[in-house]
């Protein structure tokens, strides 16, 4: 506990307090460069975590506005593979017959600057027919995804241009079977035929690849290709899978990705029950991260995607996966500073102690980040007492409160 060394008058309570966190909002002590603010009469007390538990949910990987695929050896994390699924909309009228000299294009748009993994390799990409029916906006992370062995297409990031573009020439059983569709005079039999017997395409990565790109689909299109004009599809669905290499735990930090494989979970109403001076005008959760590790533990052309920040979720929810990956109810952002992540959780403790309305179960977790993929080491409970999670509670001395 960290105190001040005198009281002050009550009539300048509320003034030093609002200058005490204008001036150390970000800072742990009480030791700050003006004199009047050691004056003041708030005392600070650190409340360490002792017990920490995890849970794994099964996240939504469909519909994203950025999906991954490639593969990453990440030297930290551990091994990281993705694969993209696509399926091109088919939205031709009976006039726009399919000649045999046409030929289809996937135009992939993919993000130039933000790669996850080694920005000097050359990753090379294959393309296959998916066997089985998947659904985009419904689709996790745990559904099953079987593949055909015939290559329909690939490509090399070295193909891509400058706009971020990379066309990908399409053809094999795929091409017979979508020019069959395409030339089809009737439009309700042509859609009922393609929802029924295709399920779209599948961007592998080749074992050379060490760098994971990120697709917008959106903006991605199949082009139908002819001597006199080109025809643009847009998407019609798409989602993506990873499989991540388990790797021994590192003693004394937990590793937490945005894909949600471990979620944190505190149980913060019983800590806010032994709190040792309920009069208090701010608390935070902090958690720190390994800065250190993590920045030295990669080679000179490796980088990593930032994760913006934290989320708290508290609540009763049907649906966790829902909930961490798109909703904004019940949310306390944790957002980075100096190597920590800082939940202002003054109003969760408030409602518990005054308003007699306990604190719910409470998840902690990376931003999901609109499907970028990125990952965090942070110091667990056993670590040190200056790393480890905790509590900042800042009071009212209690002589100030007689």
């Amino acid at each position: 506990m960290y105190l001040t060394n005198k009281a002050v008058s009550v009539r300048w309570l509320i003034f030093f307090i609002l200058a005490f966190f204008s001036m150390t909002a970000c800072d742990e002590s009480n030791t700050v460069a003006i004199d009047f603010i050691q004056e003041s009469a708030i005392e600070i007390d650190t409340v360490l975590i002792n017990q920490i538990d995890f849970i794994g949910i099964d996240p939504y990987l469909g519909r994203l506005m950025y999906s991954a695929f490639g593969s990453f050896q990440d030297p930290l994390f551990g091994k990281l593979t993705s694969t993209l699924y696509l399926k091109p909309s088919i939205k031709a009228s009976s006039s726009d017959t399919v000649l045999d000299d046409m030929s289809f294009e996937m135009k992939l748009r993919i993000m130039q600057d933000e790669i996850y993994g080694d920005t000097s390799s050359t990753a090379v990409f294959d393309v296959y027919r998916i066997q089985n029916s998947w659904h985009g906006p419904s689709f996790r992370q745990s559904n099953e995804i079987n593949l055909e062995f015939e290559r329909v297409g690939g490509f090399n990031v070295t193909d891509i241009d400058t706009n971020g573009n990379v066309h990908i020439a399409l053809g094999g059983s795929w091409d017979t079977f979508y020019r069959e569709l395409f030339n089809i005079n009737d439009d309700s039999t042509r859609l009922a035929r393609y929802a029924k017997e295709d399920f779209g395409l599948a961007i592998v990565p080749k074992n050379t690849t060490n760098q994971i790109r990120f697709a917008t689909l959106s903006t991605s299109r199949l082009l139908v290709i002819g001597q006199e004009d080109t025809s643009s599809y847009s998407m019609q669905d798409w989602a993506y899978k990873i499989e991540r290499e388990t790797i021994e735990p590192i003693p004394n930090r937990m590793l937490l990705h945005n894909t949600f494989e471990k979620v944190l979970t505190i149980d913060i109403k019983s800590i806010g029950e032994q709190l040792p001076n309920n009069n208090f005008v701010r608390a935070e959760l902090v958690l720190e991260e390994d800065t250190t590790r993590a920045n030295n533990s990669l080679s000179e052309h490796e980088q990593r995607l930032n994760v913006p920040g934290f989320r708290m979720s508290e609540g009763d929810f049907i649906d966790l996966a829902y909930q961490f990956g798109f909703s904004d109810e019940n949310i306390i952002n944790g957002y980075p500073s100096e190597g920590r992540f800082r939940f202002d959780i003054t109003r969760l403790l408030n409602d518990q102690i005054y308003n007699n309305n306990p604190i719910k179960d409470s998840y902690i977790y990376p931003f999901v980040n609109a499907g970028y993929i990125g990952s965090n080491i942070l110091y667990d409970n056993n670590a040190s007492s200056d790393k480890r999670p905790r509590l900042i509670i800042h009071s009212i001395k209690s002589e100030v409160q007689k």
